[in-house]
């Protein structure tokens, strides 16, 4: 089923995603090899196939380089599919922003090869010791590190030389504690990263506060909140859809006993279904388009309207969580049981949405 599945959120085709949504949900739970989200070898092939971690990493690393909004959308795509799905690949994509911040052998080495797959935490954590030579010695515990179980390499934040820095390392050098434990999206892997005495050559530290190196494709440099709420709204937006979509399901289940002894409830929830269809077509249009302006402007040096994009990007999450908060208590106890599949969604909509990139103080 990969094969059909990536082409349909590459190809965004609503119509076989909204017709395979719970087949997929159920595939993608049986294509994991542990409870909490390693996908199986056959499984990750298929990603390494198609590129899709690599989406946003420039030819010069055996990346597709592609637009932003067009990557945008395919994260979308697959979270319509499963939020699990999008939520790997909008955190496995972002890795690819610091390629350009390393050293170039250090970026080679860890982005050229085909499964390149970052996992790690912006959470600055214990310090780096200075000890023989050039090598630092670093222990701590990083969360959350989502794709923990499969990523080829860790990143991390530490104190060096008084300094806050950024860092790389191999997974044969860390240990991962299973740790993660919420409500919703439970085959992420998002799991604590430890480092106990592990001596990191300061070639792979890096720093996001200098000029990233000039590239063809130059990721980069785009202000990091724009790319971080053009990977992680399309998410929301996703599960979302795949909210309603069994709303839709489950009005025309109980169209005929709620018509003949709760007309008002049918007819209510047929017109918010029918307003968040309208409503989120026009704000994930104008999110696209600018999010398109923006990227083309960052491409031609001009400003990347980085107001803009936050703006209606913050306002079509809020809208599409606020939407979905607002129509589960008026479905029934139904889909509260846990297993349900709405319920389900709901949850990993909740998990998704508590991400610190949705929320500005």
């Amino acid at each position: 089923m990969w094969e059909q599945a990536i082409e349909a959120i590459k190809a965004s085709d609503k119509k076989w995603i909204k017709e395979n949504q719970q087949a997929f949900s159920a595939y993608f739970r049986n294509e994991n090899e542990k409870p909490q989200g390693k996908l199986i070898p056959e499984a990750l092939a298929a990603h390494y196939h198609a590129g899709l971690f690599k989406m946003f990493l420039s030819k010069s690393y055996n990346g597709l380089a592609l637009p932003l909004p067009e990557g945008s959308k395919w994260i979308e795509n697959a979270a319509a599919l499963d939020g699990n799905w999008g939520w790997l690949l909008a955190i496995g994509v972002g890795g690819a922003y610091f390629a350009d911040y390393m050293q170039p052998e250090t970026a080679r080495k860890y982005f050229c090869p085909k499964e390149a797959l970052v996992a790690g935490s912006g959470k600055p954590v214990g310090e780096a010791l200075k000890i023989n030579g050039d090598k630092y010695q670093v222990s701590g515990k990083w969360s959350y590190c989502s794709g923990s179980e499969q990523a080829s390499m860790y990143t991390g934040v530490t104190k060096k030389d008084g300094e806050i820095s950024a860092f790389v390392v191999p997974p044969k050098m860390a240990n991962i504690d299973p740790d993660w434990n919420t409500v919703g999206l439970p085959l992420t892997c998002s799991h604590s990263v430890i480092l106990q005495d592990v001596e990191i050559p300061s070639s792979d530290f890096f720093d996001l506060m200098e000029k990233p190196r000039k590239s063809e494709y130059p990721l980069a440099s785009y202000p990091f909140v724009l790319f971080a709420r053009a990977c992680f709204v399309p998410v929301v937006c996703g599960i979302s859809d795949s909210v309603w979509n069994s709303v839709s399901e489950l009005l025309k289940a109980k169209k005929e006993l709620w018509q003949q002894f709760q007309p008002g409830r049918y007819e209510f929830i047929e017109k918010k279904c029918r307003e968040f269809s309208e409503k989120k077509s026009a704000l994930t249009e104008a999110f696209y388009q600018k999010l398109k302006e923006s990227w083309q402007n960052h491409l031609d040096r001009k400003d990347p309207l980085e107001k803009e994009v936050s703006s209606i990007g913050l306002q079509l999450s809020e809208f599409c969580y606020q939407s979905v908060a607002g129509i589960i208590p008026k479905l029934g106890m139904k889909v509260l049981e846990n297993g349900e599949p709405l319920q389900e969604k709901w949850q990993n909509l909740q998990t998704a949405y508590q991400h610190m990139s949705f929320h500005e103080y």
